[in-house]
């Protein structure tokens, strides 16, 4: 129906700006969240899950499409990756930029309406609505006006904290309830991986970033960047290893694994930097299934 009234041009443009690759992502955090539920409680309920998810992509959605709107400066000089450098729809003129906001402002809208629902309907609990509200709070100005906090060096500390705590939250506390504090603790590995995975993304847009401004940690830290890739690497198994008494063996083991990718992806770093996307995607997807044998 929507390709008809748009033109499938259109109609693929705009799907695209929803990045779809990224996106998944963001369910492979969610299927970590899911993974420690089902160590804490040995069960999923699929009501609550499906809920979550729901709310998750309907906000992930939000951030990626009020980041093409606000990035369309940079996207438009930058060397695209499917990491990085946008969709580069709107570069390419098939749709306007005001089609990236208001799909933005729709998804906002929707997010709140979905959560505040499934609160009075008792599916999620007032824990969720607050890490829902925070979440779009960083991932609207993320990108968007007045902070841009892409545009400064809070913005991969930001996206980290939305990657590492918030996405695995918003699939584990509609199961058990609530989240106590040493979730946080439990999540640092992870937190850490998210991080490690956007300077990596950064490192690829950085001359792009600096012709227009965008003053991002990478940008700032300049030819530091892979030794810091390196440290935070590194810190990520430290971590891992020193929260022995908190994260099971299971987990720890299989974090572990990933070394090999670890080792490849800082060798690797100023050439390929996508590989430090896919280390973040294995060390979660390896903790998940750590979490489920233990």
């Amino acid at each position: 129906m929507f390709s008809k009234i748009l033109g499938w041009n259109q109609f693929r443009a705009l799907v695209k700006m929803g990045r779809p690759f990224v996106l998944v992502a963001g369910l492979i955090a969610y299927f970590l969240g899911l993974s420690i539920a089902y160590h804490d409680q040995g069960t999923i309920h699929i009501v609550p899950a499906l809920v979550g998810l729901l709310i998750l992509v309907l906000a992930t959605l939000m951030a990626h499409y009020a980041n093409e709107y606000a990035d369309v400066d940079t996207d438009t000089i930058t060397r695209r990756t499917r990491y990085s450098g946008g969709s580069g729809v709107l570069p390419s003129g098939i749709i306007p930029p005001s089609w990236a906001f208001w799909s933005a402002v729709i998804l906002a809208i929707m997010t709140l309406i979905f959560t505040f629902s499934s609160f009075l309907w008792g599916l999620i609990s007032s824990q969720v609505v607050v890490i829902v509200l925070v979440g779009m709070w960083g991932g609207w100005f993320y990108s968007m006006p007045p902070l841009q906090l892409e545009r400064t060096m809070w913005g991969e500390l930001d996206n980290a904290l939305l990657g590492g705590y918030l996405m695995p939250l918003i699939a584990y506390i509609p199961q058990v309830g609530v989240a106590e504090p040493e979730m946080f603790l439990i999540l640092t590995p992870i937190f850490l991986a998210v991080l490690v995975n956007l300077l990596g993304v950064h490192w690829l847009d950085r001359e792009a970033d600096g012709q227009v401004g965008k003053n991002t940690l990478v940008v700032r830290l300049a030819g530091r960047v892979p030794l810091i890739h390196l440290l935070l690497t590194v810190l990520m198994y430290l971590v891992t290893l020193s929260f022995w008494t908190l994260i099971p063996w299971q987990v720890i083991v299989a974090i572990l694994l990933t070394i090999p990718l670890a080792v490849w992806a800082n060798l690797r770093f100023k050439q390929s930097p996508q590989y430090s996307s896919i280390l973040m995607s294995a060390v979660m997807i390896f903790a998940g299934v750590g979490w489920i044998i233990a």
